[in-house]
């Protein structure tokens, strides 16, 4: 009589396949969620304690995980739980408003807050959910091929945000350029 497949097998390529998925944006709960496995489990196998990821994981474990297909965070139907850095969307706010584009408009279009908007852009808050980031950046590649006109804003409006955002950069930007210009005044 010939013996069935083993319970357990070896974690090296769900750990795999979890950092792939972590690489696309899924969060260890986001991958727990969608594979129904504990997230402390998906959590050992993407970051082991003292180095040592589990060894052997139960074949059905396995399975899940590998089951996610890398897609999946693009397909999913509702908001994405995930955090990731922020320095992307306050890079893309930024430069939204430096053409003219009003934070009291983008909370509108983003259904959030101009406080949230303003905390992203001025980098107080370093870190944002998965979903808000993918909307920041959608919003930003529509609005940065028109002109705030085109959307209705007015001119005055559209100058007190350039104005606003240039005043900015420059108290975000002051080291940037003093150490530009160290080398210059060495040689």
């Amino acid at each position: 009589m010939k013996a069935g497949r083993p319970a357990r097998v070896d974690s090296a390529e769900a750990t795999a396949h979890a950092c792939l998925l972590q690489e696309t944006g899924l969060s260890a709960a986001d991958i727990a969620e969608i594979s129904g496995v504990a997230v402390t489990l998906v959590r050992r196998l993407l970051r082991p304690a003292g180095g040592e990821q589990p060894a052997r994981i139960h074949r059905s474990t396995a399975e899940a995980i590998l089951g996610i297909p890398l897609t999946s965070v693009f397909r999913r139907d509702r908001l994405l739980p995930g955090l990731l850095g922020a320095e992307r969307a306050a890079a893309s706010l930024q430069g939204l408003a430096e053409r003219g584009w009003p934070t009291s408009f983008l909370a509108v279009e983003l259904a959030t807050s101009t406080q949230t908007l303003a905390a992203i852009r001025s980098r107080q808050r370093c870190r944002l959910s998965l979903d808000l980031d993918r909307k920041i950046q959608r919003l930003a590649a529509v609005l940065l091929a028109s002109r705030p006109a085109d959307h209705g804003i007015a001119a005055h409006r559209s100058r007190r945000a350039r104005t606003a955002a240039l005043q900015r950069a420059r108290l975000l930007r002051p080291r940037d350029s003093d150490m530009a210009r160290q080398p210059e005044e060495e040689s």
